[in-house]
C-alpha cells in the first residue's frame, strides 16, 4: 500500500509540473498479458480538417472555399509478454497526407516516427481489482519530416494507466502521457505534450462492452532554430464514443469516433471515425 501510494503521489506530481507527435502509449487499460503472450494491434483514422483558428478574433473559422486537408492512417503495433507484469511493443504508424490550398495539391504518404514501447504493471490488475500500469517509449525519426512525416527529431515518454475494478457493469479508467520532444538538425523543436484520458466503460454482455472517453491534450509553443514561435502553442479536447465487441477469446474490434469539444490554435477536424483490432496470441 506505501509503495502504491508513492507512486501514485509521484504521478500526480508530474502531471502538475508538466507543460503542453502524440502516439498511442495509452492503448489498452492497466491490465497486462501473461508472461509469454504476444499482442498484434492496428488502428484505422480518419481526420478531415475544416476549421483553423483565427488567432485575431481568438475563434474558429472554416477553411476558405476551393481547399481542403485530411490525414489518415494505421498505428500498428506488435508486443510481447517478457513476465506477468512487463510487456516490450513496436509501432510502426503509416501516414497518409493530403492538402490542397487552391492552388497546388499535394499527397504525401510512408512510415511515421518509429518508437519502442514499455509497459509494467506496479499494481498488478487481476478480475475486480484495481491496476495501475506504467508505460515509457522511444521515438526515432523514421518518417520524412520534409514530407510531415515526421518531425526530425528522436523523443520519449512518459506515462501511467490507472484501471478501477468493476462496480457492477461499470470501470473506469484514468490515463495520462508526456512526450518531452527533442531538437531536430535545423534546430527546430515540436512542442512537449501532455495528453489525459478519463475514460468510462459499461460492459452490457460478455461480448460487448460500450465507453466514452474525454481527452485534454496540450502542446507547448514549438521553437524554430532554438526561439519560441508565438501562439504555436495547442489545446484539444476530444470526445470518443465507441464499442468493444469480442467475437472470440483474444480478439477485440474496437469502433470508435471521436468528436472536438474546442480547443485552440492550428487545424481541427470536423469528426474522426477510427476502427481497432487486436489479437492476443497466449502461449
Amino acid at each position: 500500500m506505501k509503495r502504491s501510494l508513492i507512486v501514485l503521489t509521484l504521478i500526480a506530481f508530474l502531471l502538475v509540473i508538466s507543460i503542453p507527435a502524440d502516439a498511442q502509449i495509452l492503448w489498452r487499460g492497466a491490465k497486462t498479458m501473461k508472461k509469454g503472450s504476444m499482442i498484434c494491434m492496428a488502428e484505422w483514422y480518419y481526420m478531415n480538417f475544416t476549421k483553423k483558428w483565427d488567432t485575431a478574433s481568438e475563434e474558429w473559422k472554416d477553411l476558405p472555399s476551393g481547399t481542403s486537408s485530411s490525414k489518415w492512417g494505421f498505428e500498428t503495433m506488435f508486443g510481447y509478454a517478457i513476465t506477468d507484469q512487463w510487456e516490450a511493443h513496436l509501432h510502426i504508424p503509416i501516414l497518409f497526407i493530403n492538402s490542397d490550398d487552391g492552388a497546388t495539391e499535394t499527397s504525401e504518404s510512408g512510415i511515421s516516427d518509429m518508437y519502442l514501447k514499455t509497459r509494467y504493471a506496479v499494481i498488478p490488475w487481476a478480475k475486480d481489482k484495481h491496476g495501475l500500469t506504467l508505460t515509457g517509449a522511444l521515438r526515432f525519426p523514421t518518417g520524412d519530416k520534409d514530407k510531415g512525416l515526421g518531425d526530425g527529431s528522436t523523443d520519449f515518454a512518459l506515462g501511467a494507466i490507472l484501471s478501477t475494478k468493476w462496480f457492477g457493469k461499470s470501470r473506469g479508467h484514468l490515463k495520462a502521457n508526456y512526450w518531452i520532444n527533442g531538437e531536430n538538425e535545423d534546430k527546430d523543436k515540436a512542442g512537449n505534450e501532455l495528453k489525459i484520458i478519463i475514460k468510462y466503460d459499461y460492459n452490457f454482455n460478455p461480448k460487448f462492452m460500450g465507453f466514452a472517453s474525454v481527452t485534454p491534450y496540450f502542446q507547448s509553443e514549438k521553437e524554430e532554430n532554438g526561439t519560441a514561435k508565438v501562439d504555436s502553442d495547442k489545446t484539444r479536447y476530444t470526445l470518443t464514443l465507441g464499442g468493444c465487441y469480442k467475437p472470440k477469446p483474444g480478439m477485440f474490434v474496437r469502433p470508435k469516433l471521436g468528436l472536438p469539444l474546442g480547443g485552440k490554435t492550428g487545424m481541427n477536424f470536423s469528426f474522426k471515425p477510427m476502427l481497432d483490432f487486436w489479437y492476443v496470441f497466449s502461449l
